[in-house]
Formats: C-alpha cells, structure tokens, sequence
C-alpha cells in the first residue's frame, strides 16, 4: 500500500482515503467528457426515420421537416376518426435532460394555415397512449422518453437549436459519458446476493 502515499499532496487536508476515492469515481473522472458540442442533423435522413418508426401507428403519417430559425417546422398526416387532415406545428424550445428530450409546440396549423387549438392536438397525442410521450395540458409542451434509446452512463444536454433547411444545428452543454454503456438487462456484480 506504499504506492498511494507518492500521491499525497504537501501540506494539504487531504488523506489518501479521498485521493484514492476521486481516482476511483467515475463520476469525477468520466470516460469521456466534453465542453459543449455542436451537432448537425440532416433533416431528410431524420424524416426517413421517424416516418419508418409511425408505420406501424395509424394516426400519423407522412412526417416533413424543416429547420424554422429557433425552431423546427414540422408537419404530419393525422387522422381523427378516420378523418385525414394535414396538420403543422414549429417545435420549439427544444432541450434534452436526463435522456427525455422537451419541447414546446406553437402555431399549430391545420389544412393550410386554418389555426388548431393547442388541446386538440395534445388531445390528440395523448390519444395514441404512447408510454414515451408526456404532454402537459395547456402549455404545449410535450416530452419524449428516449431512455430506451440513450444509455445511462450520458450525460447529455441541448442548449441551444438553430434550424436551416434542411439541417438541424444542436448545440449540447458540458456532459460526458462515465462508463462503456452496457446493453440489454443489467447483471449485479459476481458476489451479490439477491433477496
């Protein structure tokens, strides 16, 4: 246990408890971190995705992108009592926290521009019992579970979006990634008993 002891600090409060501690923990000393990051979306390959995952939903269809300055404009085939209808929204105030990706949905248009109340379509999307979705009555904003989809050892934040085109920019925050993610159910440790 001599080799610790090279790594003390001179005339400080620390004991080789809490050195050995912060080696240790990977939430002081992560795989991998980052300062910010800016990432671009291509818009069409986005749609290609969203648009194959609604296949199997017969509410929605047809998904259309487009990046709207702060916002990304987006318009879907919805039908309501087997009623088709071309609705449009901006998705704005888009950010991402703990794995759920939030944002707030603002001039909602139906059939060419006719204005939709805001509960409707959060009626609407509530409608589809989605376990992913979470939609706030009368604030617009909706958040999406991606859990399934990022793992738990990232630390992931959206700061800002800026909309072109046909390409979204995404600006994260400070974040990182603690561990090599593992995937599918999670094992305890060899020694660990269970109740």
């Amino acid at each position: 246990m001599r080799w610790h002891s090279e790594f003390r600090i001179p005339n400080s409060e620390f004991c080789d408890a809490a050195i050995l501690s912060a080696v240790t923990n990977p939430i002081l000393h992560p795989l991998a971190r980052w300062d910010g990051l800016h990432l671009v979306l291509d818009l069409l390959r986005v749609e290609r995705h969203i648009n194959e995952y609604l296949m199997s939903n017969d509410m929605l269809d047809d998904v259309s992108l487009r990046g709207a300055g702060d916002a990304l404009a987006a318009e879907v085939t919805v039908t309501w009592k087997g009623i088709p209808a071309r609705v449009g929204m901006e998705i704005a105030e888009i950010r991402l926290r703990h794995r759920h990706l939030g944002f707030r949905m603002r001039r909602l248009r139906a059939l060419g521009g006719i204005p939709v109340p805001r509960a409707a379509v959060e009626l609407g999307l509530r409608s589809m019992e989605s376990p992913l979705l979470k939609v706030f009555s009368g604030q617009g904003i909706v958040v999406v579970d991606l859990r399934r989809w990022l793992p738990q050892e990232l630390d992931l934040q959206v700061v800002t979006v800026q909309g072109t085109a046909r390409s979204l920019h995404l600006w994260f925050g400070p974040g990182g990634l603690s561990d090599i993610p593992v995937w599918g159910p999670r094992r305890l440790p060899a020694g660990s008993k269970v109740d």
